[in-house]
């Protein structure tokens, strides 16, 4: 679980979860990846010039960019006709309305949950994206 104050994240698509067990806090690296991490590691580190913000490292390669904008564009599509939602962070309870959207962190009114910027950060605890979890009744 993220703490405030740590100092790395290591992102990585959900289909790497090695959650057999119901414990979603590994996964299994190959020899290529581990050197990968590694290498990325110790030039991120030697470039920083700050410790307010933990270091993100995805481990996983990015989607080609034009099929994020199908999948955008799509979800944008079927989005329009629906409803704002809430989401709420599960580490400190802050909650991004869909509708309010969060002027004071860049997000203006009406910005669906799926167009925040996956580096986007809860303004309350620090914490990413995928810490946040739909608020349904």
């Amino acid at each position: 679980m993220y703490k405030k104050g740590v100092a790395l994240e290591i992102q990585f698509s959900p289909e790497r979860l090695n959650d057999g067990a119901g414990d979603p806090y590994w996964i299994d690296l190959t020899a290529a990846e581990a050197t990968a991490l590694l290498e990325t590691l110790q030039a991120k580190l030697a470039a920083r010039e700050t410790t307010s913000a933990p270091l993100v490292v995805a481990l996983d390669t990015p989607r080609e960019p034009h099929a994020d904008a199908a999948i955008a564009t799509a979800a944008h599509a079927t989005q329009s006709d629906q409803a704002f939602k809430q989401w709420v962070c599960v580490i400190c309870g802050w909650v991004y309305d869909e509708a309010a959207g969060a002027p004071d962190d860049g997000l203006a009114p009406g910005t669906r949950w799926a167009d925040v910027p996956n580096d986007w950060r809860c303004p309350l605890c620090d914490v990413g994206k995928e810490d946040f979890a739909l608020v349904e009744f």
